[in-house]
């Protein structure tokens, strides 16, 4: 369906100068208030009275859904609707059709774009709000919506319409990953004294790394410990358990023991290896220039680099260097343990201690199969940072709930971009289907 539509605005300009920046503001207020949503609204009733003539007159081409076997439709009253999108309000007066047959009754427009029965926005501006309020709060969100962007949507409309998406989904891993990175970070929840729930919330998170390198996020939970989040990742498969590679973490309590059964082998994260021995060696009351020389001795031993070659191509007499080497440095870390033990500090020994076994886990996989696996979190890290930036500076009284899905819809957009675009163009319907060309502005 083709139409050649044309636009008649009025201008009224002083002879007496006029500044060119009071030009574009006037265009923009003119353009972004009446002239695109009309726009809009005009091509809407041109393909609804479109549509309804060619269902009267029972003419081939696009079909509703059949109320009957013989449908026979008639014209009935018109519907008033506004539909908010990023262009302004849509005001559209579509026509009702009723079906002499049966007697129901048909919106052929709304069936048409796929609108919802009581839909009063587009998914193209619940889109920029969701992504909006992914990076500040909601007072802010709104707020510069309404002055950058000209699109007025108050704060508890927008909270609604993320509450209700489901652009948050992740979908489940049905393959089993060579690399597996969690972590955890606390926020300020919403607290319910007579519930037992204080304000101290923690959101855990799990991302997988496939063959190609490319980044998987798994999910994000708020009201789960690591046991039940390792159980609900690691779904039951027709040969047993879906068991991944490598898992990296940090030395939280609990999260390796709970993940135990989801991976075949453990690395400790070398980066809060070294980071968290200090605070071991404050515990033990070490003197701050021997906890420094203590951390740049165990980051010297456990700092082994792979080959920069293909596993295939290094000499075997190299990789029996490297095997010597990670005996070597697992006899440097006893030797740091017994040191600490002698100066006293326990608990900076029984630190090093419980993470003997899994400093070196990185080298053996590659020795064993040559895949190159991670031995740091930092890719975690990073992406931490971002919750603990939205999670924690910036708002606070989560439920768990929204702490969850924020957490959720951070990860999608800062971890696998093609999966939340992929998310999106599906969800607005993005086909290729609608061209619009500006043929020519004339002035009469």
């Amino acid at each position: 369906m083709e139409r050649s539509i044309t636009q008649k605005v009025s201008a009224v300009l002083s002879e007496d100068g006029f500044s060119l920046d009071e030009l574009i503001i006037r265009t923009k207020e003119l353009f972004d208030s009446e002239g695109i949503a009309g726009f809009v609204s005009l091509l809407l009733e041109l393909v609804d009275a479109h549509l309804c003539w060619r269902l009267i007159h029972q003419r081939p081409g696009w079909q509703p859904k059949p109320c009957c076997e013989q449908p026979d439709y008639e014209l009935q009253n018109r519907v008033a609707r506004r539909i908010r999108t990023s262009i302004g309000v849509i005001h559209l007066s579509w026509r009702r059709l009723r079906c002499r047959c049966c007697g129901r009754s048909l919106l052929p427009l709304r069936e048409f774009v796929g609108l919802c029965r009581y839909q009063s926005k587009s998914n193209e501006l619940a889109k920029i709000v969701i992504e909006v309020v992914s990076e500040q709060n909601y007072r802010r969100a709104t707020r510069h919506l309404d002055t950058i962007g000209l699109i007025p949507v108050p704060k508890s409309t927008a909270h609604r319409w993320v509450a209700t998406s489901d652009c948050d989904e992740i979908p489940a891993v049905t393959q089993s990953l060579p690399s597996l990175l969690v972590d955890g970070t606390g926020y300020k929840r919403r607290p319910d004294p007579p519930a037992g729930i204080d304000n101290q919330g923690e959101v855990r998170i799990a991302l997988g790394i496939d063959d190609h390198g490319t980044v998987i996020p798994l999910g994000a939970w708020t009201d789960k410990t690591w046991e039940e989040i390792g159980q609900a990742l690691s779904p039951a498969q027709p040969q047993g358990t879906l068991r991944h590679g490598v898992l990296v973490s940090d030395g939280e309590p609990g999260l390796a023991e709970g993940l135990a059964q989801l991976v075949n082998h453990q690395q400790r994260c070398q980066w809060h290896q070294v980071h968290d021995l200090d605070y071991q060696m404050y515990r033990d009351s070490a003197p701050v220039r021997y906890r420094r020389e203590r951390q740049r001795e165990l980051a010297g031993i456990i700092g082994i680099e792979l080959p920069a070659t293909d596993f295939k191509v290094v000499p075997d007499a190299d990789k029996a260097a490297l095997a010597q080497a990670t005996d070597q440095a697992e006899q440097e870390v006893l030797g740091l343990i017994d040191k600490l033990v002698t100066k006293g500090y326990h608990h900076a020994a029984e630190y090093v201690r419980n993470a003997k076994d899994r400093l070196f886990t990185y080298i053996r996989v590659w020795l064993a199969c040559g895949l190159v696996t991670p031995r740091v979190s930092s890719l975690l890290e990073r992406m931490m940072r971002e919750i603990g930036r939205r999670l924690k500076r910036i708002a606070f009284g989560w439920s768990e709930r929204g702490a969850a899905q924020m957490t959720r819809i951070i990860i999608k957009r800062f971890t696998s971009a093609d999966q939340w675009n992929a998310y999106w163009n599906a969800k607005l319907r993005i086909t290729g289907r609608v061209t619009l060309t500006l043929q020519s502005t004339t002035a009469v």
